[in-house]
């Protein structure tokens, strides 16, 4: 078989709905890297262009986006990697050409937790809320003021932070406060452009690894649980971003439960799965800001739990889960197919 079929054939093997778009896109990467392939990304004034490269060094697919993994589900979407009807529901979830120019007005260059950030603490501390949700394959990020209304909403293929962006895009008022606050901002991104770097992420070891490149020259490289916390962690390996910042993202890590390497499956994947089941059984995730990103889990408006994360939310939605009690936020319901029944029973 040629590349292509060998990596469609391998997503298809694989491939499971409750983990997301964030989960399909690592598969279909991992299938990728396995057949001899690379994903390659770079910043632009309008957030991150992605590119697939073969086994032959060709490239087969290209895809824009507001930040790296997006980007990549794109490109993989061009270059006819993931099977139908997956295909054809994520690359309605892709961010569209007008969101993508009206997210980069507020800051732009593939950098989204920054201005996410600033509006998650705006909307909170005007009494609001920011109410995170799974919707079909994707995410949907929901803001409400401090009479409950909704002031914007937005749902994206990937993690909730970029549906907050795009929710913040969405409504003037909030827009035009956040990119205020952030004018004159320090924007890693915005260097990254102007120096020509590029980033390539690979699969490999159950984890991602991920290259800063220079031209030819590697100046970065580390590896990290997704596309995301490898690439920044490379980035921190090349010298950027601020040291408050990096001592934060050090410190994550560091006290993170669960290293998602153990498991070969992303944070998105798993907090996909979680937010489904939450959703399912009525429980509800509430972002906040406090340092790190930090997910509320209420029950009947009552917390029952909190996680927290840095670059993706999901990220805090596992940490809850894993610090909590798991029985309590997930009501787990009874074994399916297990053969022992009570009728059975010959004591």
């Amino acid at each position: 078989m040629d590349f292509k079929s060998i990596v469609v054939e391998g997503v298809k093997k694989d491939l499971n709905p409750h983990e997301g778009a964030c989960g399909i896109c690592h598969l279909t990467l991992k299938n990728i890297s396995e057949a001899g392939g690379q994903a390659i990304s770079y910043e632009v004034p309008g957030g991150t262009i992605a590119q697939i490269i073969d086994d032959n060094r060709e490239v087969i697919g290209e895809g824009v986006d507001l930040v790296w993994a997006p980007s990549i589900l794109a490109a993989e979407i061009d270059a006819g990697l993931l099977p139908e009807p997956a295909a054809k529901s994520l690359k309605k979830l892709l961010t569209n050409s007008k969101d993508r120019k009206s997210v980069s007005d507020i800051f732009g260059y593939g950098r989204c937790v920054t201005p996410a950030a600033k509006a998650i603490s705006i909307v909170w501390q005007d009494g609001g809320r920011v109410v995170i949700a799974r919707k079909g394959l994707g995410i949907g990020a929901s803001l409400y003021n401090r009479y409950g209304e909704l002031i914007s909403e937005a749902v994206t293929g990937f993690c909730p932070i970029c549906a907050v962006n795009i929710s913040i895009s969405r409504n003037k008022d909030l827009k035009e406060r956040v990119t205020n606050e952030l004018e004159g901002m320090n924007n890693t991104g915005l260097f990254k452009y102007e120096q020509g770097i590029t980033n390539r992420v690979e699969w490999k070891n159950r984890r991602v690894y991920s290259y800063i490149l220079k031209g030819n020259e590697i100046i970065g490289m580390n590896w990290g649980c997704c596309i995301a916390y490898a690439t920044v962690r490379a980035e921190i390996a090349a010298g950027f971003g601020n040291r408050k910042w990096n001592l934060l993202f050090k410190n994550y890590c560091d006290f993170c439960p669960l290293k998602h390497c153990w498991t070969g499956k992303t944070m998105g994947a798993l907090g996909n799965v979680i937010l489904e089941r939450m959703q399912n059984i009525g429980v509800e995730e509430r972002l906040k800001i406090e340092n790190y990103l930090t997910a509320h889990i209420l029950k009947d408006k009552t917390r029952i739990a909190e996680g927290i994360g840095t670059l993706c939310s999901l990220s805090a939605t596992v940490n809850a889960f894993l610090r909590a009690d798991a029985v309590e936020i997930l009501k787990p319901s009874p074994a399916r197919g297990f053969p022992y029944k009570d009728k059975d029973r010959t004591d």
